[in-house]
């Protein structure tokens, strides 16, 4: 099971998408997170400290936390209220049911204990659990997110139950417009073989970029070839109702589920395609493209005569074998050093979030740059110089500094010492 090769865009907030992203890079993937909604508290908190209050009065009977999110800034305001302590004391003594592991998780790092949790992590679960209590004349408060549907309390309310629902959080677009109009330029061209959407909002925010941008052709297109994940039957309705259709949805609506879902989903793909059902042929091509593909002018011509077939045959063999997914790329990989780049070095940044963008596109209009990349760490943008000489080097490293206003502190360069060159070729029987 792996996902060797394949670009996983992760869209979650930026402070959740770490976890994400280190699942997909576990299983072999290569994580792209861009950010397209960010959390915050709600901005109308009055419903909230009303929810609060009436579990500490004793007026509730059940608490739902339906995410970390409503946990988390559901406890933030109780003790902006003052009353963190009583909240807290008065959950003890009611039933609390949390979505999820991760939720679960939140709650027992605040010291509660005697938590429910369904075995589906969905509204649908909830209900499910709580169909077995008797809910007349009893009172749920959901702490949850702004601007949710319905579904969930219509069901409570049709057992007997009486719901008070509050805004703990709202979801907006990021802020960030750069990093969002890069993604879907990077979708657009190819450069990203999944996307995991984890939430409606991620679904709703791609496209209303993408409108915005004068994309959505481009991108609706992109979106009906590539693969396309969601984390539970919410999102994949979403998706569905903006007409497109999710590939993979787990049994287990969690992000480590979804992740290995995700590489299972490609594993079959090989599987089905494979190596099994190569012929003699197949299995000579695959060899002479790995060890002795020739620099001439008219290369299938030559490496047709070298197996014996006509360059027609090879070259309708050679695009099953990429359609199979077998063959990724062919492509050179040129000894940089032969040519004249003599120096090359890897270039760490602590880049604030308001100069993300501005310092992409100071690094995509320098050629000699590559490979940059988001990293969750506090140097958070990394990319590659090669150059002629380390004279070169500095030079190009200092107009980064100077053109995004960086500080000595705020970059970091790490020049090649020594170089190890791995030949990675495989045995296709």
């Amino acid at each position: 099971m792996s996902l060797q090769g394949k670009v996983v865009a992760v869209v979650r907030p930026q402070d959740q998408a770490e976890e994400f992203a280190e699942e997909i890079k576990a299983l072999g993937g290569t994580p792209y997170v861009a950010p397209l909604i960010e959390v915050k508290p709600s901005s109308k908190p009055e419903g909230l400290y009303e929810l609060i209050r009436n579990v500490v009065s004793g007026k509730a009977n059940i608490i739902i936390f339906m995410s970390r999110n409503g946990v988390r800034l559901t406890f933030e305001a109780t003790r902006t209220i003052g009353l963190a302590r009583f909240f807290k004391a008065a959950l003890e003594r009611i039933m609390v049911v949390a979505v999820g592991p991760k939720t679960r998780g939140e709650l027992e790092a605040l010291g509660l204990g005697r938590l429910v949790m369904p075995d589906e992590y969905s509204s649908q679960g909830v209900v499910k659990i709580l169909e077995k209590v008797d809910l007349r004349n009893k009172t749920i408060a959901i702490p949850r997110a702004q601007g949710v549907d319905k579904t969930l309390r219509l069901a409570l309310e049709k057992l007997g139950a009486r719901v008070i629902e509050a805004a703990a959080y709202e979801v907006s677009e990021t802020k960030d417009k750069s990093l969002v109009k890069r993604f879907l330029e990077d979708l657009v061209d190819g450069k990203i073989d999944v996307v995991a959407f984890t939430s409606p909002s991620t679904v709703r925010s791609l496209l209303k970029n993408a409108e915005n941008l004068s994309l959505m052709d481009k991108v609706e297109d992109r979106l009906r070839r590539i693969v396309i994940a969601s984390i539970g039957p919410i999102t994949k309705k979403a998706l569905e109702d903006s007409g497109f259709s999710a590939q993979i949805v787990p049994s287990r609506y969690t992000v480590p589920a979804l992740a290995k879902e995700i590489a299972d989903y490609f594993q079959k793909r090989t599987d089905q395609s494979g190596f099994n059902e190569l012929d003699e042929l197949d299995h000579k091509i695959l060899h002479v493209l790995q060890y002795s593909y020739p620099l001439v002018p008219n290369p299938w011509d030559f490496i047709a005569e070298e197996i014996g077939i006509d360059s027609q045959t090879l070259i309708s063999k050679v695009k099953r074998l990429i359609d199979l997914g077998i063959i990724r790329k062919i492509g050179p990989f040129p000894d940089l050093k032969k040519i004249g780049f003599k120096a090359s070095t890897l270039v760490g940044i602590k880049a604030p979030q308001e100069k993300i963008g501005l310092i992409t596109e100071i690094l995509n209009r320098l050629s000699s740059v590559s490979h940059s990349y988001l990293r969750e760490h506090q140097y958070n943008l990394w990319f590659t110089v090669t150059a002629k000489d380390a004279q070169e080097i500095r030079r190009i490293v200092a107009l980064v500094k100077t053109s995004a206003g960086l500080m000595d502190e705020e970059i970091l360069n790490l020049p090649v010492v020594r170089m190890f060159k791995t030949d990675v070729r495989f045995s296709t029987k």
